[in-house]
């Protein structure tokens, strides 16, 4: 395994990750809020707006103020509770789900350019 590979590897994909979501730090509580989102629509899981701040370990005015940005860029889309005005859902836009399937893609892509390399 090649740890300089990877290493560079990881900072290329972590300035992808910048690039596509500029603003949104690429390995911090942001992505993670995607990623579970993505992880959510695979499901076919609502995901609460508050379920999202836990499930990514975040404080709620960390997560609505990231929540908020993302909204405003176009990833997410808040959506009331019809049946509890108190709770609105979040899931990701299109464009989202594309953003999250571009950064995985990428990593995959980092992880298997280094595999099978035995050097350290």
């Amino acid at each position: 395994m090649n740890l300089y590979k990877i290493a560079k590897g990881y900072r290329r994909h972590l300035q992808d990750c910048e690039d596509i979501i500029p603003g949104l730090q690429p390995a911090g509580a942001g992505w993670i809020m995607m990623a579970e989102l993505y992880i959510a629509s695979l499901e076919n899981r609502e995901m609460s707006v508050s379920g999202v701040c836990v499930s990514a370990g975040v404080p709620s005015t960390t997560g609505l103020r990231y929540l908020d940005m993302l909204t405003g860029v176009g990833m997410v889309v808040r959506m009331p509770d019809e049946n509890d005005r108190r709770r609105s859902w979040i899931r990701l836009t299109d464009a989202g789900l594309r953003a999250v399937e571009l950064v995985l893609t990428g990593f995959a892509k980092t992880i298997d350019e280094t595999r099978g390399d035995g050097s350290r």
